[in-house]
């Protein structure tokens, strides 16, 4: 993972655009060449005109696109491209009574961004798949949130993500969940969920942000 602050002119007039706060909020990101990825804004800072973004690097979730693998090797005054904002699909019901956030480490940056706009007392709970405990990052919520660590299993990506969370008892009450990362692992876990506790007990989200061994991935959703 290699985050970058990206600032100038441009970005602090960029701050002004509407929804670039939104939970989850995400921007497409092009490289010199031209090639662009989605990235969610992990932060924003209006004062200092600035954005946050993660790049997961190359060997930490399948091949290294474009994008990545120009954020592995930018250097400060490096120029790049960036459009939008979109919004990242967290669309909580009123009705709400708490909050599932799951995800792989592609997802953090989003997680992070839905975690600090929840309000005080709405109960939440993350999960996040990492390559390693060295990983874990701060996590910063108004809410009551819990957030869990679990290690990557390295042959399936997703897959302890799937163990951790597949038979875990939910809280009363309605619940949203919103999930991404490795797409088959996020749709695997949407369908669980949905199956096992019911559409009118919980709504998820779900969203496919890559798939193992595809370089150029498009998520249907």
């Amino acid at each position: 993972m290699r985050r970058l602050t990206v600032g100038g002119p441009e970005v602090r007039a960029f701050l002004g655009t509407p929804g670039v706060d939104g939970a989850a909020a995400w921007v497409k990101v092009f490289e010199p060449r031209g090639e662009g990825r989605a990235y969610t804004i992990r932060r924003m800072d209006r004062a200092a005109g600035t954005l946050e973004l993660d790049f997961v690097l190359h060997g930490d979730q399948g091949p290294a696109g474009p994008v990545s693998t120009w954020a592995e090797g930018a250097r400060v005054g490096d120029v790049v491209q960036i459009a939008g904002p979109r919004q990242g699909g967290f669309a909580c019901p009123a009705a709400t009574q708490w909050v599932l956030l799951a995800g792989d480490a592609t997802a953090l940056p989003a997680i992070q961004s839905i975690a600090r706009s929840l309000p005080q007392g709405m109960a939440a709970k993350a999960y996040v798949e990492v390559a390693s405990p060295e990983e874990a990052q701060p996590m910063e919520s108004a809410a009551p949130l819990r957030t869990h660590w679990i290690t990557a299993d390295t042959a399936q990506p997703g897959l302890a993500l799937q163990h951790a969370l597949m038979f875990r008892p939910l809280p009363p009450g309605p619940g949203y969940a919103w999930l991404a990362g490795e797409s088959g692992a996020v749709h695997a876990l949407r369908d669980h969920l949905q199956t096992h506790w019911g559409a009118e007990r919980l709504q998820v989200s779900a969203k496919g942000y890559w798939k193992a061994g595809q370089r150029d991935f498009r998520n249907a959703d």
